[in-house]
């Protein structure tokens, strides 16, 4: 029977090996390198170049031997029909002088025949007869009239030219065959094409090497930024990067690094504040819970008085819940997690259903409310349209003076629906103007606590106003203060 240990042993086994798979296949997925990337690709190209490079230089060798046995076996070819006038304008045997025609040539051979294809000279070192090439009827060899044949012993380059000889009345003609022994130059191409691919080779890896080299130097202000980044903590926001200390190249990497810390450090900042904001306005209604519990259970209370403290606590618990509800609200719409249900809406219709629910509020200040405007028809979500419009027209009537009248207007310009909401009354700094949609700020101070809300209201209603692609502005003067939404219109 197998031990606890030998089992847990075959077990840690296993589960090491498990992982081990998983690393390999990790770095599998894992992108190569961009050092082995551009040391591959500088190899690759110029091994590629130096290819071509060899290629052409050999072609060119190539040729120019091709040139010179085209000229070298002309000269013979001349020399051989010339002993053939010869020969025929004297009336003696072609064969007689035919071994006189060349001399001064090393590897150069010659077959004539007559024209009853009988051959009547042939140099002895080489087997013409087994030529297969065409025959051509010129005065002069070129290049592309020659032709690689073996004759059993030699690699020849050679050709077959009809010579015509006139005299008079009378006429012959033979075949001629002249060839250019090869097996020197082809020595020659054997050791220059293993010295050239050598130097290849050779260059090639120099070069991998400096390229490898080049790269890793080239990649020094890469880890020295590196090192700058990993030295950038959660306290030490305040760090930036110099572009000018940066290679051109990663300037505009720099830059963004620069401006992904900002928007870092802000938000640190607004969390930060938020989470103050948070426990700050949470301890007053969590002391003021727990003072009324202590104070009621200090001595005996009548059902009435014990009935009067839990309403009071009710509505601190539902003030609480409220505050929770609208900053994970907030919370959720500032960070997309909340997706717009966008339907065609009758704006006009929407503004006075909400002018009807308010009116029970405006009516215990004496506050009208007044909608003015064209019909205008909106793409967005529906029930963030009206939480946003609520938000704005409570705010109004909480801010206005009693006997006033709160001014509610649609109108469309420049392509966009604009709706105001305005209500008298003093005006309101520009420096808490620009504060009002900041998180639990109140521009008024003295009414924190008249049970209005906790200082969210705007703030919600800019961030799903701004879901739907919409924006608000606010302004103020000696008349009145106006919230004026901005939505874009959309065919």
């Amino acid at each position: 029977m197998m031990t606890f240990h030998q089992s847990s042993f075959r077990l840690c086994e296993g589960w090491d090996i498990k992982c081990a798979v998983m690393n390999l296949k990790d770095l599998s997925k894992r992108p190569s390198s961009l050092a082995f990337r551009v040391t591959i690709l500088v190899g690759l190209t110029i091994f590629v170049c130096l290819t071509f490079i060899s290629l052409m230089v050999q072609q060119s060798i190539a040729q120019h031997f091709e040139e010179q046995d085209a000229d070298e076996l002309n000269e013979v070819f001349l020399a051989v029909k010339r002993k053939l006038n010869t020969a025929y304008n004297e009336g003696v045997a072609p064969s007689s002088i035919l071994f006189q025609a060349v001399s001064g040539h090393h590897g150069v051979y010659y077959l004539v025949k007559n024209k009853d294809n009988e051959v009547i000279f042939s140099s002895e070192s080489a087997v013409l007869e087994k030529y297969p090439g065409d025959t051509y009827e010129i005065e002069q060899i070129t290049p592309s009239m020659l032709s690689l044949f073996f004759d059993g012993e030699h690699m020849l380059r050679a050709t077959e030219i009809t010579v015509r000889i006139e005299d008079g009345n009378s006429q012959t003609h033979y075949q001629v065959i002249v060839a250019s022994n090869m097996e020197f130059h082809m020595n020659y191409m054997e050791d220059f094409e293993t010295t050239l691919w050598g130097i290849i080779v050779l260059s090639g890896a120099i070069t991998i090497l400096a390229a490898r080299f080049a790269v890793y130097r080239g990649h020094s202000p890469l880890r020295r930024l590196s090192r700058k980044i990993g030295s950038i903590t959660a306290d030490k926001l305040d760090i930036r990067l110099e572009p000018t200390e940066v290679p051109v190249e990663l300037a505009n990497l720099v830059e963004s690094f620069n401006a992904m810390i900002e928007r870092l450090e802000s938000g640190f900042e607004q969390l930060s504040h938020f989470s103050a904001d948070i426990a700050h306005e949470l301890r007053t209604p969590i002391t003021n819970l727990t003072t009324q519990t202590q104070v009621i259970l200090n001595q005996p209370r009548s059902t009435n008085e014990y009935t009067d403290i839990l309403y009071s606590n009710l509505e601190e618990y539902e003030r609480m819940s409220k505050m929770v509800s609208d900053m994970l609200l907030l919370a959720q719409t500032e960070h997309g997690l909340i997706k717009p249900n966008a339907k065609r809406i009758d704006c006009q219709k929407e503004i006075g259903e909400l002018i009807e629910y308010f009116e029970l509020l405006a009516e215990e200040k004496h506050i009208s409310i007044q909608l003015i405007g064209h019909k205008i028809t909106l793409m967005c979500d529906k029930s963030m349209f009206r939480q946003a419009l609520s938000n704005l027209l409570s705010n109004a009537i909480r801010y206005t003076p009693d006997n006033a009248e709160v001014t509610v207007s649609t109108q469309i310009q420049d392509n966009e629906a604009l709706i105001s909401i305005s209500n008298p009354g003093n005006k309101i700094p520009d420096i808490q103007l620009s504060r009002l949609f900041d998180r639990f700020y109140r521009a008024d101070p003295s009414r924190k606590r008249d049970g209005q809300g906790a200082g969210l209201g705007l703030t919600i209603a800019r961030s799903v106003l701004e879901v739907n692609g919409a924006h608000i502005q606010v302004g103020s003067d000696e008349q009145a203060t106006t919230f004026t939404v901005i939505f874009p219109l959309r065919s």
